[in-house]
């Protein structure tokens, strides 16, 4: 035999070998193998399972069943797929957050959905702004359907009761996300249709949206794998990779995802609504997409928002338990991968408002009335004012008062003090502590009584007791005892004037303090100068004994 020969035979039989093999993976492809149980017989399961029950005598040649009557539990038989009845399965409305609409294509009516809606084929679901809705289909696989988006349900079967479910929808608008229970056989089928784009999954969970008015696709695979269609080109795009596709052209290749940006916790409990919720700063996210949802499982959202920072208000939630949910957004639109924080809020009752003092308030000679604006779920009120901003030392912790004032003026003087209140209602549950609030009361400075004297040379001297070498003092000279004309009016370091004795009429001194924080006190006792006709020292000594007090 000729090598020529030879070759040939071997390429004869490799090409046998290979239909062989790949009509045997077809095969086994389109067929359910299905493992029997006790009590299990032919004619029993073509009964449940088969288009018709007379496919036993076909189930029995297929298989090489010798006792159809009795089958030994643990037999695994093959079924073709093409055998095994297909039935029309509803989807469901399993939760609802918002509004959306139901248009029916049996009779085409639009109806408002609601919690247990059934889909059927060739329905349309329509949401609304700030809308979520889950659907659950016959395999309990959950799709989440966001605001203002249209999604069709172009097939929606099952193969009987054997757990395959064939499930194919079209999303027209906007956004979705769904977790895909796993394959139970070859005739299990998830896919998605948009516009640009067709993605066949089993046992996954992605993202899907559909944005430039259904010209650009997004696909973002979380768990499992996606085989994404687009121009007759397909890519498969494994978990923690996306794709866009745009009309008419192929996806473009995987891209990573970003990565979940880690949240900074609260230390315990959240005491106070709007609260700034943190994450940390990813360079290559253009925005952040954060949402808060009353499950882990996100199936709806109480909340969503778009932010260009790393940090965002919370929205005003009732007290309890919830969880956020936070990822970045890449250059292309693809949304990353998230990060989620369990949290508990407790902001209710909230505290009231101060009103006054205003913060840091300096008062002088007695403390003020505090005051504060009316709970809406407050009973009473507790209020703490304390010498230091820790609280360690209280001088008033009084949980009873019912009103919205509270007189201080009992407190001393001077002092540095420290307030907050905290709501109770009327079932005794205590809120979160208000602001911190700090004032500060200090004495009036006292009057100042000028004291006058002469000099060698001759001048007159005014002085004053010194209470702060930081005050400083003004002094006035008029000719008038209203000091309506005044002669000199100086602000001076130092407690003392001097000046030249007056001539002709008499002169009014006065003088008072002002405090470092520039406070001005009050005027001090008036006092007359009298003139002076002879200038002689002993002359100038007997004018200021002849100085009037008024």
């Amino acid at each position: 035999m000729t090598v020529s020969r030879i070759a040939l035979n071997f390429s004869f039989c490799l090409i046998v070998l290979l239909t062989t093999s790949l009509h045997s993976s077809l095969s086994q492809a389109q067929e359910w193998v299905y493992t029997t149980v006790e009590g299990d017989n032919l004619w029993n399961l073509s009964e449940k399972h088969l288009d018709r029950v007379t496919r036993f005598q076909q189930l029995q040649k297929l298989n090489n069943i010798k006792n159809p009557r009795q089958l030994q539990p643990g037999t695994r038989l093959r079924v073709p797929l093409k055998w095994i009845r297909s039935n029309p399965v509803p989807a469901e409305i399993s939760e609802l957050r918002g509004e959306a609409e139901l248009l029916r294509a049996a009779d085409n009516s639009v109806i408002p959905l609601t919690e247990g809606s059934q889909i059927q084929l060739g329905d349309r679901i329509r949401s609304g702004a700030d809308t979520t809705l889950a659907i659950r289909f016959a395999d309990n696989t959950v799709l989440t359907l966001y605001s203002d988006s249209l999604i069709r349900f172009d097939h929606l079967s099952a193969h009987g009761t054997t757990g395959m479910v064939d499930s194919r929808l079209n999303l027209l608008k906007g956004r979705m996300d769904t977790r895909v229970t796993p394959a139970s056989g070859p005739g299990s089928r998830f896919e998605i249709e948009t516009p640009s784009a067709i993605s066949a999954v089993r046992g996954t969970e992605y993202r899907a949206t559909v944005a430039d008015e259904g010209q650009l696709s997004n696909i973002e695979v979380l768990h499992g794998k996606v085989v994404v269609s687009g121009a007759d080109k397909k890519r498969l795009i494994k978990a923690g990779y996306g794709t866009q596709i745009a009309t008419g052209t192929a996806p473009i290749p995987p891209k990573k995802l970003l990565p979940p940006p880690p949240f900074k916790k609260p230390d315990g409990p959240i005491r106070s609504i709007n609260w700034i919720i943190n994450w940390q700063t990813n360079e290559d996210a253009r925005e952040y997409r954060i949402e808060v949802s009353e499950d882990a499982s996100f199936n709806t959202l109480l909340w969503q928002q778009i932010s260009e920072y790393s940090r965002a208000p919370l929205p005003d939630l009732p007290d309890g338990k919830y969880f956020a949910r936070v990822r970045g957004i890449d250059q292309l639109g693809l949304e990353g991968q998230s990060s989620v924080l369990a949290f508990t809020l407790d902001a209710r009752p909230q505290p009231p408002v101060q009103l006054s003092p205003a913060d840091k308030k300096l008062l002088r000679g007695q403390s003020p009335e505090l005051q504060w604006t009316a709970s809406e779920d407050a009973a009473r009120y507790h209020l703490e004012i304390a010498t230091d901003a820790t609280f360690n030392n209280l001088i008033v912790d009084d949980k009873g008062i019912s009103g919205n004032r509270y007189d201080s003026s009992a407190l001393p003087v001077p002092g540095n003090y420290f307030w907050r209140l905290t709501s109770v209602t009327a079932d005794n549950e205590f809120g979160p502590a208000g602001l911190i609030r700090e004032w500060e009361t200090k004495p009036i400075p006292a009057k100042v009584d000028a004291q006058m004297s002469a000099s060698e040379d001759g001048m007159l001297v005014a002085s004053w007791p010194s209470t702060n070498d930081r005050e400083t003092y003004q002094v006035q000279l008029a000719y008038d005892k209203a000091f309506n004309n005044i002669q000199t009016d100086s602000i001076l370091t130092k407690p003392e004037m001097s000046f030249q004795p007056v001539k002709n009429t008499p002169r009014y001194l006065r003088v008072r303090t002002i405090a470092t924080d520039g406070y001005i006190g009050p005027w001090g006792a008036t006092q007359k100068v009298v003139p002076v006709t002879d200038y002689t020292p002993v002359a100038i000594w007997g004018s200021i004994m002849l100085l009037i007090l008024l």
